[in-house]
């Protein structure tokens, strides 16, 4: 977390207040997030409820027309019959006659118990099903007292017989002019009004009852009774056909109510089912969604609660990393002080020691010279009158003076290579080694060397500073090797690495080699794996090598075996970068 530079009290106040506007905003969506959820809980409940009763309401108005297509086939079957007993009776056909077709009708529609006519004489003509026909002189004035003046079928209140309630349904015929008529009617058993209920099963409690224009309740079907029944064998009749439909309490029980009018003849069709049961599936789905989102519920609030836990936890960690920062601001002043100090100090030694440096590699060259000086002047006076023994000593103190001369140089050299800035440039590596063997076989034209310098090789380097690398590296292989039949010295670069950031070169001959294992410090000043009287040299060529590797960001290492030569490789950018 990264703060401004404020003081730290003012970072934890700002901390804090973020925090808290943190808390509320998840509180809010938490909060919005389960208003959500329980409005969608109440608004699909809803829904269903709705749903599940238009259901009820549609399956109870289906019902209720198929109950009216059954009921106006027996109607208009009884009209028929009524209508062609009124054409034989106009027609004048003696009592023996009608008596034969009141029979024949009766067997063509098992839908009559009785059949019959009733004569303004108080004569009665009836045939039945059931051995003594429901149609007698009482039933005859009856219906014939009440019978409205139209040629319509009326249906009258059930009549209690041997065989159970029948309906019966009278039509006026003719009359004489003098206001006499005869009346045909059609005993029907109650339950036979209700037929179609006999292939219908239902699951939950419902009731079906067919009423009069008057509100008599003709016939009945429950289906906790599972077949038709008479209003006496089914309760709350009644109150179902005094019922205006929706929802209702009839003897004592919440149910919806749906009806039909029949228009033509005034019966009306009421269907009760019971609400328990026409919304035990919805009461169900509701209880799963009630879970659901109970569940629901629970998960956002142990979130929430987890959240708000996580959130503490963060915000004392971040306090306590304000307070670190704060404590470590100030330890970086204080450390920054005592750097810049002792970089001071370092820089003041650097430059003294480099002082001194120069001053006694100066100071160390004037006498060298001069002692060179003197030893040369001196050759002539012992080559005419000393010994042998003079004339050795002579020259050993010249050598001497003259390696010491040439590791002064380099000293410099060496202490140099830290101050000039690295001149960059795609560099020919392979250019530049051939221009060092050009100058080794110059120096020593009689030696035989095999030399193979891979074509191609280019490096980003400083090209000076590459070419005392190769100076030295190829000039120890030109030295190495001089002792060596069949002399070979190869300079070439391994195979790229496209995941590498720069090229590796090598330096390979068939010389002296060494010990690897005891190479350790091949790369510190004066290191040197064989003596003066062996290999002449000074020990400074590898440091050197090695800080101008460095220098480029590569690096350097090699591998040796004593009598099969050496290898050196170094790694330097590539060129173009």
């Amino acid at each position: 977390m990264d703060f401004p530079q404020r003081e730290p009290e003012q970072q934890i106040a700002q901390l804090r207040q973020g925090a808290r506007r943190t808390r509320r905003m998840l509180r809010t969506l938490i909060v919005l997030l389960l208003l959500l959820l329980w409005m969608t809980f109440v608004e699909n409940a809803n829904y269903e409820y709705r749903q599940t009763l238009a259901s009820v309401a549609q399956r109870d108005a289906n019902l209720a027309t198929a109950v009216e297509h059954y009921v106006v086939r027996v109607m208009r079957t009884t009209r028929a019959v009524h209508q062609f007993l009124n054409g034989q009776v106009r027609d004048g056909v003696s009592e023996i006659g009608l008596n034969d077709i009141l029979r024949d009708r009766l067997r063509a529609n098992d839908a009559f118990a009785d059949l019959g006519l009733c004569f303004p004489d108080g004569r009665a003509l009836a045939a039945t099903t059931n051995g003594a026909s429901a149609i007698d002189r009482a039933l005859c004035d009856g219906v014939m007292a009440r019978l409205p003046r139209d040629d319509e079928i009326t249906v009258f209140a059930p009549r209690a017989t041997a065989h159970g309630p029948q309906v019966p349904l009278a039509m006026r015929l003719r009359g004489d002019g003098g206001g006499n008529y005869a009346v045909a009617v059609a005993m029907v058993s109650a339950p036979t009004l209700l037929g179609i209920m006999r292939s219908v099963r239902l699951h939950d409690a419902t009731t079906v009852a067919l009423s009069a224009p008057d509100g008599t309740v003709l016939a009945g079907w429950d289906s906790r009774i599972g077949a038709l029944a008479v209003p006496a064998q089914t309760g709350g009749l009644g109150e179902l056909v005094g019922s205006t439909g929706g929802s209702a309490r009839i003897a004592g029980q919440a149910v919806l109510v749906s009806y039909r009018v029949l228009p033509d003849w005034g019966m009306r069709v009421s269907i009760a089912s019971a609400r328990e049961d026409a919304l035990a599936s919805f009461a169900g789905r509701r209880f799963f969604y009630f879970v659901f989102c109970a569940v629901c519920t629970f998960g956002l609030v142990v979130v929430y609660f987890s959240l708000m836990r996580l959130h503490g936890q963060s915000s004392r960690r971040a306090e306590s990393l304000i307070h670190a920062q704060a404590e470590l601001r100030a330890l970086n002043k204080d450390l920054d002080a005592q750097v810049r100090e002792r970089t001071g100090q370092l820089e003041r030694a650097v430059h003294d020691l480099e002082v001194f440096s120069f001053a006694i590699a100066h100071d160390v060259r004037a006498p060298l010279a001069a002692i060179d000086g003197f030893a040369e002047a001196l050759e002539p006076a012992l080559a005419a009158g000393g010994n042998e023994k003079h004339q050795h000593y002579l020259r050993r103190i010249r050598s001497n003076v003259l390696h010491m001369a040439d590791l002064t140089r380099q000293l410099l050299e060496l202490g140099k290579l830290t101050h000039a800035p690295l001149q960059l440039a795609d560099v020919d590596v392979g250019a530049l080694a051939h221009e060092v063997l050009a100058g080794l076989r110059e120096r020593d034209p009689q030696r035989v060397v095999e030399t193979r310098i891979e074509p191609g090789m280019q490096a980003r380097a400083d090209r000076a500073l590459l070419l005392q690398v190769l100076e030295n590296l190829v000039g120890n292989a030109w030295k190495f090797s001089a002792r060596t039949a069949h002399a070979r010295i190869e300079v070439g670069c391994l195979a790229e690495d496209a995941g590498a950031e720069g090229r590796t070169f090598f330096v390979r001959d068939n010389g002296a080699g060494f010990d690897a294992e005891a190479a350790g410090q091949l790369f510190q000043p004066f290191r040197r794996l064989h003596g003066a009287d062996e290999f002449p040299g000074t020990g400074i060529g590898l440091a050197m090598v090695q800080r101008i590797v460095a220098l480029h960001g590569g690096k350097i290492w090699f591998e040796a075996k004593p009598g099969a030569g050496a290898t050196f490789f170094f790694t330097l950018p590539r060129a173009g970068g």
